[in-house]
């Protein structure tokens, strides 16, 4: 099931001050969002849920609104580096939305509860500690509960907050592409962006979960939907700039399925089943 960009944007514009450009920007996530997690919510006996880094907790609402039988639980440290979400958050409260965000971290989150479902959009990548992470939300889920994580792949040599090549390292690539990253954040206003990334690719994270015995599936299919995003998401297409111009190119004359099936090169996004 696909939510309806334009119902979604008439909807919830206002509450972005009519800023076109930052709805677009939530906006595109949240529709991506939902279409990755619905099957999980429909398909499966899920009573609970935890959304991590729940940022303006439009998606939230939405899986609300469409399972209301579902209780759905988020958070989110609103930490520097990122808009200021909770405005977002409140706007909608006063309209009557009720949406509950607790704000704070997950290794610093302390809940009783354990859920049937635990997920994250481009959120990982954002986190210190990603060991942590891992324990934590595994700890915090249900007998045969679902931990999903979606985020970059940094086994592959591109940033897609800053649309920029990974040359050798982090530390490198920043003295490299100092000017554009802060002009970047500058713009954006997401001071602090850059220094909260953590580079870690799906071969360490894999090497994680063995290392602790995890149950995991990546869903590999999921690169055959980010390429079809880049023709369906105008909003996501524009943030990936000539990224996702090359991107369109080699799909189109099939040099994707060279690249990364007969190749083998990482794709540069992952999806991260944990079952616990």
């Amino acid at each position: 099931m696909l939510l309806d960009y334009k119902n979604l944007r008439n909807k919830y514009l206002k509450y972005f001050d009519n800023d076109e450009h930052y709805c677009d920007f939530v906006l595109a996530d949240v529709v991506f969002g939902f279409s990755e997690i619905y099957y999980f919510l429909n398909k499966n006996n899920v009573s609970s849920v935890l959304e991590i880094g729940s940022g303006t907790g439009i998606l939230l609402n939405e899986l609300k609104e469409n399972f209301p039988n579902i209780q759905f639980s988020g958070i989110d440290p609103n930490i520097s580096g990122f808009h200021n979400l909770k405005t977002v958050i409140s706007k909608l409260n006063k309209d009557g939305y009720n949406i509950k965000v607790e704000s704070t971290g997950v290794e610093k989150y302390s809940s009783d509860k354990k859920f049937d479902l635990i997920f994250s959009i481009n959120v990982f990548e954002h986190v210190e500690d990603q060991v942590q992470y891992l324990l934590k939300t595994h700890q915090l889920l249900n007998k045969n509960g679902l931990n999903i994580i979606l985020c970059p792949n940094y086994d592959f040599p591109y940033e897609p907050h800053f649309v920029i090549p990974i040359i050798i390292n982090k530390k490198i690539t920043k003295f490299l592409f100092n000017s554009k990253i802060k002009n970047f954040e500058k713009k954006e206003n997401e001071h602090g962006l850059w220094d909260g990334l953590s580079f870690l690719g799906r071969k360490k994270i894999e090497k994680i979960l063995k290392k602790n015995n995890y149950s995991y599936f990546l869903d590999d299919t999921i690169k055959v939907r980010m390429l079809n995003r880049l023709n369906s998401d105008k909003a996501f297409k524009k943030r990936q700039g000539i990224a996702g111009t090359l991107a369109k190119i080699s799909k189109f004359f099939m040099i994707d399925k060279l690249v990364f099936n007969l190749l083998r090169v990482p794709f540069p996004y992952m999806k991260l089943i944990i079952k616990k």
